[in-house]
């Protein structure tokens, strides 16, 4: 009988949100991706979730994330040599610095990374080749969002309208939402 050998990845499942979701112990979203990432990897014998971990409540656009700081740490002792996420917005909302791990350091350190809803896989030729533009766009988000909800408080306060809570000993008025 013919054996066929098939690499074996030990893979570290990563995972982030930038808003608490309440009370909450653990987000919807952080949820759903672990559901989603605990998925794929069944359906992909050559993957053996090893670690996982998922920052909730920390934005992606800066890497100071303690899951994120566990995961490299597991990359650089080998612990794992596959990093999994749901896309390239939970890795993080830097453009340069995502491409640079999914691009260059990942790939020279023979780390398999998959960005499973950005089709992005650097183990397969398949992978997708638009995975830059979709890291710029997740940049570009963030700061997009930023900049109008400042121009609405902008206006709000230029309208006149109080844009925080009554100062203490003050009731809000029933009649205004």
């Amino acid at each position: 009988s013919d054996l066929i050998f098939m690499e074996l990845f030990y893979c570290y499942a990563y995972g982030r949100l930038s808003k608490e979701d309440g009370d909450k112990i653990e987000s919807d979203s952080i949820k759903n991706q672990r559901d989603l990432i605990h998925s794929y990897i069944g359906q992909h014998p050559e993957l053996k979730l090893v670690m996982e971990g998922y920052d909730d409540g920390y934005t992606g656009t800066n890497f100071e994330r303690p899951y994120f700081k566990e995961m490299l740490e597991a990359v650089r002792e080998q612990k794992v040599n596959c990093v999994i996420v749901k896309d390239l917005s939970r890795f993080g909302r830097n453009y340069i610095e995502v491409g640079s791990y999914s691009e260059i350091i990942y790939p020279e350190a023979g780390v398999r990374f998959i960005a499973i809803m950005d089709n992005v896989d650097t183990g397969s030729l398949e992978s997708n080749e638009f995975a830059a533009f979709t890291n710029l766009f997740n940049e570009w988000y963030p700061k997009s969002t930023s900049k109008k909800v400042k121009e609405v408080k902008k206006a709000k306060g230029l309208a006149g309208e109080h844009l925080g809570a009554p100062p203490y000993g003050y009731l809000r008025n029933p009649d205004d939402n």
